[in-house]
């Protein structure tokens, strides 16, 4: 559910893209990948579990009339999680992983990131199902690792890992945003909506 109390929706939203950014550090500071991905799990499950506001993990609920909401949802994540990952290039940590993977990601073509998007909505879908009706944080992890070691798109973290890198804003780059938005969205939709889930007992 998404709160109707403007303050609330705002704190939750960034904390949430707050706690992506988290993860992106992780992944990137992190050199094995593995450990990389399980620790960005840890930023969906306290997500999910102090019910912050995370577009990715949202949308799979979306009605028409939530539109705006969700999209100004992503904006305030996409902030939450760019100030973070932007913070740590003024420390001593180790990013010079981020440089390969965000030039990956700038020069994919838009079929190629709508598609891995896609999956990384699917995952998203069934991380947040899963966990709300088992309540085992596996169901998270191992959702999360899928679409991380996979290279799937998710827009929310790729905020943080362009800011990381402090990739320009182009109108290119906004573009290939905005379908990893959309893509984030018809994978989740279509696991939420046109694949029923089974009425639980």
């Amino acid at each position: 559910m998404i709160t109707s109390q403007p303050l609330s929706f705002i704190v939750k939203s960034i904390l949430a893209g707050m706690l992506i950014g988290c993860g992106c550090l992780a992944y990137v500071v992190i050199e094995n990948k593995y450990i990389g991905s399980f620790l960005f799990s840890l930023g969906l499950l306290t997500i999910i579990i102090k019910e912050y506001n995370l577009y990715t993990g949202k949308v799979g609920n979306w009605i028409p009339k939530d539109t705006l909401k969700l999209l100004v949802m992503f904006l305030l994540n996409a902030f939450g999680t760019a100030l973070v990952a932007y913070l740590f290039t003024f420390t001593r940590a180790n990013i010079d992983a981020i440089y390969p993977l965000v030039e990956a990601k700038v020069n994919d073509n838009l079929l190629s990131i709508f598609i891995l998007a896609f999956g990384c909505g699917a995952m998203m879908h069934i991380a947040c199902f899963n966990f709300a009706v088992k309540n085992h944080p596996l169901y998270v992890i191992m959702p999360i690792m899928f679409f991380i070691l996979c290279g799937f798109e998710h827009c929310v973290a790729n905020a943080g890992f362009f800011a990381m890198a402090k990739t320009p804003l182009t109108l290119d780059l906004i573009i290939k945003i905005a379908v990893m938005v959309v893509g984030n969205a018809i994978g989740s939709l279509i696991f939420a909506r046109l694949i029923p889930a089974p009425i639980i007992k």
